[in-house]
């Protein structure tokens, strides 16, 4: 009895032009679009410490796989596009690295740092998120 109930409402499906039954499993499996990270560098003209951080920390950080996950740009401080970043609060120091999670600010490092702890402290802001 249920196997011609199944079939009949199988049948009466491909009729009218409804969806399969494997349509409807896939949008249940569809998976959640992976999250879009960037880092915004915040300098300024003639800044010594944006000079050493190019110099010194961002050979090593283009190179590793942090930034697949986490493109790296540069903005002046002074530039008016600096409006559509979407900063939570100023500015104080430069140069300071801003991490955005769909462009929403969720972490930020003001100033320079060494190697080691610049990327200790990428870590411990995208910790708990997705795709790492």
């Amino acid at each position: 009895m249920l196997r011609t109930l199944w079939l009949s409402v199988f049948i009466l499906g491909i009729t009218l032009g409804l969806p399969s039954t494997h349509a409807a499993r896939d949008l249940w499996t569809t998976a959640k679009p992976k999250p879009n990270f960037e880092m915004v560098v915040l300098e300024v003209s003639g800044c010594i410490y944006c000079n050493v951080f190019r110099r010194q920390v961002l050979p090593t950080y283009k190179a590793s796989t942090k930034a697949k996950q986490i493109p790296i740009r540069f903005v002046d401080l002074n530039d008016p596009a600096i409006a559509e970043i979407g900063l939570t609060q100023p500015v104080g120091i430069v140069p300071t690295f801003v991490i955005l999670e769909n462009n929403q600010e969720i972490g930020r490092i003001p100033g320079y740092m060494s190697r080691h702890d610049f990327f200790r402290a990428i870590d411990y802001i995208v910790s708990g998120r997705t795709g790492f």
